[in-house]
């Protein structure tokens, strides 16, 4: 395996001085005590930036580097305010190699950054303080926004007791009109966030979920004051007009409340400006030289202003390149991309038949699309068949005659995929349609004419993918016979989620399954909702193998939360087969610079310092490189949680999984594939409800 040393957007300051491993314990003392329906951390969270100085949760209590501003006061919760009282108990000795204790440690160190950083930079000048972003000058301008080149900052202490700064350099578009004005030149924005900050001393974000024309400010009524009351005796309004509209707001809680335009702006993505057709001039792309040389100057001038330091030197780390994958298609022809097996055939199809439902036109086969079947099929050596076309009216989407439709081709026409031919939709009739196809048993395929090229392409793939087609395996032998991929996902209201193994699949790639149960509140999945999607996915093995797996890989979007997996792990040692379990993260890894004169590659694998007490690694699994992308890749942040096999294997099987995304021809996810259709399932599922999968074949990719 070759070594290959990088840098990581880490920067050593110094070793913690002895004082900071004794940080001030403080008690806290409630009245009335706070029910069990309260988040006890998010009450303390509140205390500890209510009381002022450099405070944070502890076991009930509060950690401190600096004695409080106030010892008493008061903190809103889910059921009411309570009152809170501090009382000093001594000093805590703290241990860095402690992984409990290092977390610790870390908040303490972010929260002295914040709060020099606001004292550094936050008085005015060319730099603008959020919190830990700092940000700079502007880089692009339009009507109604601008972008400013910036960083998100944090601070850590690592098992060593040093203390260190990470940089990763961003660019945040920053609304310049109020909702209101925007409204008035734009369509209405998927999030909002306040003019005002809230007591924490940041600015609330919501989603918008109406513009209420019907409502005025005085007339929303808000328990004896109206809406526009409310806001001015809060001093947030100096005058009448500038109100705006009523418009309705959620919470991440889910929680709705009425809001008013004036008083919020729109929260804006580069996805936002490209609809409003900007992503011309919004190349904010970042190579890695010169991200990294960026992040050098910011730890450089940080660590001057708020520590009194200079020079940090980046932390340097060994990583080490793993073998390539090998995919293959029919008869174990070797291809690079997915989209290869189109041309050379698909490694397992089944007799078929594809229909076309055209929205707003012709009800005729596009020449270049039918043509494209054709020879899919015949490259793979499938028959299929394509259906006679139909159309609909766009105003019809919610009429009977899609209904009628629908329910012809399924049944009497026998389709088994349809494809959809449709004008730009909104999110609204897309999903609506989607769901009516799959209420009688249809997975569709959407796509906008014209097609062509590598958009084609995508759409047959898709389409197979939905048809329950195998498109390509891996080609080698990997520690786990059967990989099994979770996550939680939110309906379209937040207040349900669902747990869900959204794919197993076996050692080469093969699809098992994808499962899911019923809806469920919270973020947790249920360890019995655990067990009994592995049962299903164990007996879906069993069945085509004619035993149980040796071995079985668990992975979990995120963090895993306690006793997920305690079930789970345990038949598993009931029943004699091995297993590992880890969690993959998107965020939480930084980012990874080659040293002067290397380049990155995808492979790369980064073993890291224990993290929370286990082994943990960086995996950056999908970059093809500076030649074909300009910035710089945020790698995969896995911890082994619980298992035996060495980590480089784990490393290696997890690398060669994202390479078995189908429906995309050329380009890879970063997840490995479990985890991305997990993730594609449930935000699916959130769109078209649990309703509409009754009776779908589970080997179907409905949601990609």
């Amino acid at each position: 395996m070759e070594a290959k040393w990088v840098y990581l957007n880490r920067f050593v300051l110094r070793p913690l001085e002895e004082r900071e491993r004794k940080p001030l314990l403080l008690g806290v003392s409630w009245e009335p005590t706070p029910s069990l329906e309260e988040n006890p951390h998010r009450l303390l969270a509140r205390v500890a930036n209510r009381v002022g100085g450099l405070a944070v949760p502890w076991k009930g209590g509060l950690l401190a580097w600096s004695p409080p501003h106030l010892r008493e006061g008061e903190v809103g919760g889910l059921e009411g305010p309570y009152r809170f009282a501090l009382r000093l108990e001594g000093e805590a000795l703290l241990d860095p190699s402690r992984p409990e204790e290092r977390e610790a440690l870390s908040r303490l160190a972010q929260r002295r950054l914040e709060v020099g950083l606001a004292a550094a930079y936050g008085r005015g000048g060319s730099h603008e303080v959020e919190g830990s972003l700092l940000l700079g000058k502007e880089v692009r301008a339009g009507e109604g926004w601008r972008v400013r080149k910036g960083a998100y900052l944090r601070a850590l202490v690592d098992g060593g007791g040093r203390m260190l700064l990470e940089v990763d350099i961003v660019h945040r578009i920053l609304p310049t009109l109020t909702l209101e004005a925007w409204l008035d030149r734009y369509p209405a924005p998927r999030r909002v966030r306040s003019t005002y900050p809230a007591p924490s001393g940041r600015r609330q974000t919501w989603t918008l979920v109406a513009v209420e024309p019907g409502l005025s400010p005085e007339g929303v009524d808000l328990g004896g004051v109206s809406l526009l009351d409310y806001h001015v005796g809060r001093g947030r309004l100096r005058e009448k007009g500038q109100a705006g509209r009523v418009v309705r707001v959620r919470d991440e809680r889910g929680k709705e409340v009425y809001h008013l335009s004036g008083l919020l702006q729109p929260v804006l993505t580069l996805e936002d400006l490209a609809e409003l057709g900007l992503e011309g001039a919004l190349a904010l792309q970042i190579p890695p030289s010169e991200r990294f040389s960026l992040a050098r100057k910011v730890a450089g001038h940080v660590a001057s202003r708020v520590y009194g330091l200079r020079d940090p030197r980046p932390v340097e780390a060994r990583g080490h390149l793993l073998s390539p994958p090998q995919l293959k298609a029919l008869r174990g022809q070797r291809i690079a991309k997915p989209a290869e097996a189109l041309r050379r055939g698909v490694l397992q199809g089944r007799p078929a038949k594809v229909g076309l439902l055209v929205v707003e036109g012709e009800p005729a086969w596009p020449a270049p699309l039918r043509k494209a079947l054709l020879e899919v099929a015949r490259a793979s050596e499938v028959p299929l068949a394509l259906a006679e076309p139909v159309a609909v009216a766009r105003r019809d989407l919610l009429g009977l005659d899609l209904a009628a439709i629908l329910e012809r081709l399924s049944r009497e026409a026998g389709v088994d995929a349809l494809l959809v031919q449709t004008p730009p939709l909104s999110p609204e009739e897309r999903n609506r349609l989607k769901r009516a196809c799959l209420q009688r048993g249809l997975p569709s395929q959407f796509f906008n004419p014209p097609l062509e090229g590598h958009k084609l392409d995508n759409v047959l793939l898709g389409l197979v993918s939905k048809l329950g087609w195998r498109v390509m395996a891996l080609d080698g032998a990997y520690p786990a016979e059967l990989a099994v991929g979770f996550d939680a996902g939110a309906d379209g209201s937040r207040s349900l989620r669902y747990g869900g193994a959204a794919c197993a699949v076996t050692a080469d790639g093969g699809l098992l399954s994808w499962l899911l149960p019923e809806a469920q509140r919270g973020e947790r999945i249920h360890g019995e909702v655990v067990w009994g999607m592995l049962q299903e996915a164990l007996v879906a093995f069993q069945r085509g193998a004619g035993r149980w797996p040796r071995h079985v890989l668990l992975l979990r979007d995120g963090k895993t939360q306690r006793e997920e997996f305690t079930l789970a792990l345990r038949e598993l040692a009931k029943a004699g087969i091995g297993y590992d379990l880890v969690s993959v993260r998107k965020s939480g890894g930084g980012r990874i610079y080659p040293k002067e004169g290397e380049r990155l590659r995808d492979g790369l694998y980064v073993p890291l310092p224990e993290a929370e007490g286990k082994t943990a690694f960086l995996l950056l699994t999908a970059y093809p490189g500076e030649g074909r992308m300009r910035a710089t890749p945020r790698p995969l942040k896995v911890v082994h949680e619980e298992g035996s096999t060495p980590v480089r294997e784990l490393a290696r099987q997890l690398y060669h999984l994202s390479r078995l995304y189908p429906p995309s021809g050329y380009r890879f996810p970063s997840l490995p594939a479990p985890l991305h259709l997990a993730d594609r399932l449930v935000r699916e599922v959130g769109r078209v409800g649990l309703s509409s999968l009754q009776g779908l074949g589970r080997e179907k990719l409905f949601f990609v």
